[in-house]
């Protein structure tokens, strides 16, 4: 079994790294009872990376694979509310599931946006927050807890609580978050059922 982190490397640095490093840590023990991650310095030396997306691949034995694509910027407006039934607690290198909701869509739009027993979760690639008018929040259930999101709760910088499907309407924006992302706020945006 394989998995991924995707981090952001600016000026030769992981950012975030130890929140990556924490998450990392815990499907490794989860899955396969080590208390550590088998990292070689020289794997992680980014020094020569000035803005880049870089995907670590890992598994028991460690790293396994390390590939390196350049920052793109996107720009996300429109988004499709899909009702999914599965669950996506640690970053597994199989994104099967995704993969088949991209490909059985015929509706132009950026990203979907994920349901699950009526709850707002995430997007395929990303956490979320809406603003309320006052406070930003972010679902109290995501499918992947993500290391920006974790950083930003613990800062209080959003705040955890259910958010039902019926409740979209209601704010004023949203906001994408993940590792490359960081905080990326959209004021304009469509949701398509």
């Amino acid at each position: 079994m394989e998995f991924i982190e995707t981090v952001l490397v600016k000026n030769g640095k992981i950012q975030n790294l130890d929140y990556h490093l924490k998450r990392m840590e815990k499907t490794i023990k989860h899955f396969f009872k080590s208390e550590t991650l088998k990292v070689k310095s020289e794997k992680l030396n980014f020094d020569k990376l000035t803005n880049a997306r870089v995907r670590i691949t890992y598994s028991y034995d460690g790293i396994r694979n390390i590939e390196v694509f350049p920052f793109k910027k996107r720009n996300f407006r429109k988004f499709k509310i899909v009702e999914i039934g599965f669950n996506y607690p640690f970053k597994y290198k199989n994104r099967k599931a995704f993969s088949i909701l991209h490909s059985t869509s015929s509706i132009d739009f950026d990203e979907f946006i994920l349901v699950k027993n009526s709850l707002i979760t995430d997007t395929t690639i990303s956490n979320l927050a809406f603003f309320t008018g006052s406070e930003w929040i972010t679902p109290k259930y995501p499918l992947l807890k993500g290391t920006k999101r974790q950083e930003l709760l613990e800062k209080g910088l959003i705040k955890k609580e259910n958010i039902h499907i019926y409740d979209l309407p209601y704010f004023k924006k949203m906001a994408m978050i993940n590792a490359i992302l960081g905080f990326k706020e959209i004021n304009e945006f469509d949701i398509i059922r």
